[in-house]
């Protein structure tokens, strides 16, 4: 299981950035969004952890069960993003920044631990 400190400072650094850049652009609201965002897809790969390690824990983990269970958590944070999106035009696309974002920080986090295993 991946050890989310690391992606979750990451995370935090992203958003004081984003918030200190959209505050001096005149757009604080926007970074507040990609915080939001970023805290979505801290939570989605949390629950994909969970619900790996609950798949797993029986003899013959059914694929079917984890497809959709990602189905599932995927909408619910879709329809999460696209409502903040909507409903708070334009600032609220900040939301699809931090995903984006955070989508970048679990890549590079997970690829630099792969890295270091093949190292090993």
């Amino acid at each position: 299981m991946l050890n989310l400190r690391r992606p979750l400072i990451m995370a935090g650094a992203m958003g004081a950035l984003g918030l200190v850049a959209t505050g001096l652009l005149g757009h604080i609201l926007m970074g507040v969004f990609g915080c939001a965002g970023l805290l979505l897809g801290l939570l989605n790969t949390r629950l994909v952890q969970r619900s790996v390690s609950r798949a797993t824990i029986t003899e013959n983990p059914s694929k079917r069960a984890l497809a959709f269970s990602a189905l599932g958590r995927l909408a619910i944070i879709t329809v999460i993003a696209v409502g903040m999106a909507f409903i708070v035009r334009p600032d609220g696309l900040g939301v699809f920044v931090g995903l984006a974002v955070f989508q970048f920080i679990i890549t590079a986090s997970t690829a630099g631990t792969v890295v270091k295993e093949l190292r090993q």
